[in-house]
């Protein structure tokens, strides 16, 4: 019944890590998103014309896609085998348990997932209220909407290469 409970309170933890991964990388709580863009501009607008062109782009996404592979690919061979994309999973399971689990339990109680869900909704408010009037109005919703579906293609792309 334990394991039950645990493996139901796991895989609940990964679908709202899902979610969450779908509005922000990997990063810290604090990601000025604006600071993020200018440094990218700064790294790869080749030609000084303050924007990414389709090329400058891609370059941008190639580089974001060969760190990920440097950071995911423990073995080396170019590749991200399942049991290397479990290895990071799990650590980053591990990160978030840490981070919310604050009874020390091993799993997510009714508070503890609430708070996550709290974080959640506060990165999302940052990153899509674009008004600044503590909710998404339908044009915010839509963009988040249209930036999870993006993720998750993307997410499927870069598995399939």
């Amino acid at each position: 019944m334990n394991n039950l409970i645990t493996n139901k309170t796991a895989g609940l933890v990964v679908a709202i890590l899902g979610l969450s991964l779908s509005f922000s990388a990997v990063s810290a709580d604090d990601v000025n998103w604006d600071t993020k863009r200018a440094e990218m501009k700064a790294k790869f607008d080749a030609d000084g014309d303050g924007k990414l062109s389709d090329t400058e782009r891609q370059s941008a996404r190639e580089a974001h896609k060969q760190k990920r592979l440097e950071r995911l690919d423990t073995d080396n061979d170019g590749q991200v085998s399942e049991a290397e994309r479990s290895v990071a999973k799990e650590k980053h399971r591990a990160k978030m348990m840490e981070r919310f689990d604050s009874d020390g339990d091993g799993a997510l109680n009714d508070a503890e997932r609430q708070a996550l869900k709290e974080k959640h909704r506060q990165k999302a408010m940052k990153r899509f209220d674009v008004d600044g009037d503590g909710q998404l109005n339908e044009s915010e919703r839509e963009t988040a909407k249209k930036a999870r579906e993006k993720f998750r293609e993307h997410r499927a792309t870069e598995r399939d290469s």
